[in-house]
Parts: structure tokens; sequence; C-alpha cells
């Protein structure tokens, strides 16, 4: 009989997962699935359901059932689930345009995280604590372009892409002229601050928040 490790290994394989993809996923070592033995501590296991929820936790753990949830007929393709695996943007470190960054490197070196999420383009780290309460420091957004041109929610906060950086703030029309935009923290030891309209790349909604106990 195959053991927590040989399944994870088999899933993994049927998800076209390396094994560095998923120790960076996972937050692990990159040794850690060579050295595994036959099973994984609780707390592990948990996480890897939380990043992985197509997974069957029975099946995972006791051999019973099929290894997806939920989806175990034969006519359905796993490898259908990987629509939903989206760019993780190293939003600390970036500079440039989204796209720029995802269509400039290789699939091996530009990570990518299972959202559980549809219509989802990318996802990215909130860093730093001027969303404060509402967006925490260390929270992964997954967010969606939306067409600037025709419409913006203001009022509610929004990721930006500009040619300085990238940001989570919310928006609002500039009193000082079309050209600018007022961008807001929920912080309010962060002043309102005037953005360039020709500065932005890109402004994206946010689909889903997920907490930073959940490691990828």
């Amino acid at each position: 009989m195959s053991n927590v490790k040989e399944r994870l290994q088999q899933f993994l394989k049927s998800e076209r997962i390396s094994a560095s993809e998923f120790s960076r996923q996972m937050g692990l070592s990159p040794a850690y699935l060579a050295s595994m033995r036959k099973s994984m501590p609780e707390e592990k296991i948990e996480r890897l359901i939380q990043i992985y929820p197509q997974l069957n936790r029975d099946w995972l753990l006791y051999g019973e059932g099929e290894m997806y949830r939920d989806l175990g007929r034969k006519d359905v393709d796993p490898y259908k689930l990987h629509r939903h695996m989206v760019p993780l943007i190293p939003l600390a470190a970036h500079a440039g345009k989204f796209e720029d960054y995802v269509t400039g490197v290789s699939a091996d070196e530009c990570q990518k995280i299972y959202s559980p999420f549809s219509g989802v383009d990318l996802s990215i780290r909130v860093h730093g604590n001027s969303m404060e309460p509402k967006i925490h420091d260390g929270v992964y957004l997954f967010v969606k372009r939306i067409n600037d041109k025709a419409f913006i929610p203001w009022g509610t906060p929004l990721v930006l892409d500009t040619e300085n950086g990238s940001m989570v703030k919310i928006l609002y029309p500039s009193e000082k002229s079309d050209e600018y935009l007022e961008a807001r923290s929920y912080n309010k030891d962060y002043p309102p601050f005037l953005v360039p309209k020709e500065s932005i790349y890109g402004i994206y909604r946010i689909i889903a928040m997920m907490d930073q106990s959940v490691s990828f």
C-alpha cells in the first residue's frame, strides 16, 4: 500500500508541479520533499489542503476515494485545473509592468500559486501597514485588471501598477486636474497623494484576499 509521501508525489505529477515549485508554494526548503518520510506533520497537511483545495484529504491521508475532491469522474481532465494557476508578483521588489514581469521570465522562474477563485489574472502579497486595519501586511491579494478607461470603482481598494512601483490604494477623482487620481490609505498616518494618470500601467480589482497564515 502507498503512503502519504507517495500519494503526494502522485498528485504533484498529475498536477505537473515540480518539487521545487511545490517547495516554494509551501514555504519549505527545496530538499523537503526528497527528505520527507512517509507522512507530514498536521500543520503542513492543513497548509497543503489550503493551497490545493482540489486535493481529496481522505485520499491523501488514507488512500480512500479519488485523488480529486468532487473531480474523480473519468470525464474530468485534472489538467484543466491549471486555469487557476496564476503568477505571484513579487510586489516588494517589482518595478515595471506586471505584464512585463509575467512575460519576461520563463515558466520555471515565474512562481505561480493556485487560486481557488475564477477570473483572476495575478496574485500579489501586501507589504506594509498603509492599508491597516482592513488589509494587513502579508495578505495575498488575487486581482483582475479592469478597463480603467471605461470605469473605475471609486472609494474601493485597488492595486495600481505604476512606473514608480506597485501599490494598494483607494482611488478618488482628483480635484486638481483630470490628469491625476487621488490615492488614499486606510491608515490615517499615510496622507493622500496624487498619481499622474500617464504613470499608471494598469489598475486591478481585488477579487479576494487570503491571510498570511497561508504560506505558498
